[in-house]
């Protein structure tokens, strides 16, 4: 037992022994009982801003813990709250073997419901080992509840919700997108419809690329003069006598050629 000072309001202040160790069945169920009625409680009161859905959880346990006590249930609030996470937990993996296993009976599946299991083959699939059939029944009942409720009071716009409590059936996957246009001109929509185009940098100057130098022109050499020299008076005399001489040959020989034939065998 585990001694504990609560205040009850006011300046009364009582002593509390909390039950430590393994939960009983009875305590169970009667945990599950206090949770189903919390949330009656916060759902008829969920107009009241002052003490629905804007109450503290921490004040929300706190309730539970009571209203245990009232039942013989002697637990704190944080090992009621540590207590039903985890019979949600093992509802949930529970509630998803079984699913699976239905979808699979037309299937002529040898898969086993996990009630027909022990413990050593629910281990191995990584299943509670110890959750009763009562138990899960009567979370399945709550949870159920739970979820009618919430549908009921979302319809007649109240609210109020319980995190710890799941409600699968009901749970909203995606948010509701509004899918009104305004209409526009047609060239307006066009714009509106085409993609933007990304801004394309303009590409940077190039440098020109630089010539060589153009060859430096050849210079001809100017030409080599070959003057002649002059001929010498000798040479003059020479070729003036050789010439004088061809002609008076060419003069014999025409001479002859008229003479007569008989002047010419005398």
């Amino acid at each position: 037992m585990h001694l504990m000072m609560d205040d009850q309001g006011g300046n009364n202040a009582v002593t509390r022994e909390y039950r430590k160790g393994n939960w009983t069945v009875n305590e169970t169920m009667v945990l599950i009982e206090a949770k189903e009625m919390d949330y009656e409680r916060r759902m008829k009161r969920s107009g009241d801003h002052s003490e629905g859905r804007n109450k503290p959880t921490e004040l929300r346990w706190k309730w539970v813990e009571d209203y245990c006590w009232g039942k013989g249930c002697l637990r704190s609030q944080n090992q009621c709250n540590d207590k039903w996470d985890n019979l949600m937990r093992d509802y949930k993996k529970v509630r998803e073997y079984q699913r699976k296993v239905a979808e699979r009976e037309g299937n002529d599946s040898k898969q086993r419901s996990y009630w027909e299991m022990e413990k050593n083959e629910r281990k191995e699939k990584n299943l509670p080992s110890n959750m009763l059939r009562q138990i899960y029944d009567r979370l399945e009942e709550v949870v159920e509840k739970k979820g009618a409720q919430t549908v009921a009071a979302t319809a007649g716009g109240g609210g109020g919700s319980d995190p710890n409590i799941t409600n699968l059936p009901y749970v909203m996957d995606r948010p509701m997108v509004s899918t009104f246009q305004p209409s526009l001109p047609p060239l307006l929509q066009h714009q509106l419809s085409a993609p933007i185009p990304a801004a394309i940098p303009l590409p940077l100057p190039q440098a020109s690329p630089q010539l060589p130098p153009p060859p430096a022109p050849i210079i001809q050499p100017p030409p080599l003069s070959y003057a002649q020299p002059l001929p010498t008076i000798a040479q003059i005399l020479i070729q003036v006598s050789i010439q004088t001489h061809q002609q008076r040959e060419g003069e014999e020989v025409v001479a002859m050629a008229k003479a007569p034939v008989g002047l010419l065998t005398t």
